[in-house]
């Protein structure tokens, strides 16, 4: 996956919340423009230890929906059943390929698990359009700019469940290291029992693991959850 260069920003916080995750749980990484491919590759690794890991309490967040601008807690949306959360954008070719099987999962357990999506900064800066016609855009500016690009996301994909816009400092992403493409599944306690491999390299709902990212993420294998997410939703038990 080519990364061009982009600016992670993580800036001072808007507004203090009850909940809110306090200024020390900031990704050291954060801040620091891709260059190159190496350096992009570089501060993706290096944030993969401030994901939640397994076991893990999740950090909460609270983030505007994409079409009402409602406010969205994750203890809201954990109330009634766990949630999936899907990282990603459309500028993200990793996401785009392997939409298919998180919306297969979706469909075959919806009634038991809350699907959300957490649209984060893109992964490229996009042109006006694709080559196959779709609207795309650049990484936007502003919050509004950011939920636009949500919405030809949606429309593109066809993607059926809620989606939540990160905040233009990328806090959500950041600290949960979701950038450029992740997925999670959190408890109704708020306990992280999936945490899907890092994305690029290790982004594969759908199951399957190549070699050479086996090797570049076995040091690392006991913090993330190995299991396609079909398999995962399909075997696990909720809490009652």
């Amino acid at each position: 996956m080519s990364l061009l260069a982009i600016v992670l920003l993580v800036g001072p916080y808007l507004r203090a919340e009850d909940g809110d995750p306090a200024p020390t749980d900031q990704d050291e990484y954060s801040g620091k423009k891709i260059e190159s491919q190496d350096v992009g590759y570089k501060i993706i690794r290096d944030r993969f230890y401030n994901a939640p890991k397994l076991g893990d309490v999740a950090p909460e967040f609270k983030l505007q929906e994409q079409t009402t601008s409602e406010v969205v807690s994750l203890a809201s949306l954990r109330a009634k059943k766990p949630v999936v959360l899907v990282f990603g954008s459309f500028g993200c070719d990793v996401m785009r390929d392997g939409i298919e099987p998180v919306l297969k999962a979706y469909e075959g357990f919806r009634d038991r698990y809350e699907f959300v999506m957490i649209y984060t900064r893109e992964a490229h800066s996009l042109e006006a359009e694709n080559s196959e016609g779709q609207a795309m855009f650049v990484d936007p500016e502003t919050i509004l700019g950011r939920a636009r690009a949500a919405t030809a996301c949606r429309a593109a994909l066809k993607i059926p469940f809620r989606i939540l816009v990160d905040s233009m400092d990328d806090r959500v992403a950041t600290r949960w290291a979701g950038w450029p493409v992740r997925i999670f599944v959190v408890e109704r306690d708020g306990t992280v029992v999936y945490s899907g491999r890092p994305g690029p390299w290790g982004f594969s709902p759908g199951g399957g693991f190549k070699p050479s990212l086996a090797d570049q993420l076995r040091p690392h294998a006991d913090r993330f959850s190995q299991e396609s997410l079909e398999a995962f939703l399909s075997a696990y038990k909720p809490q009652p």
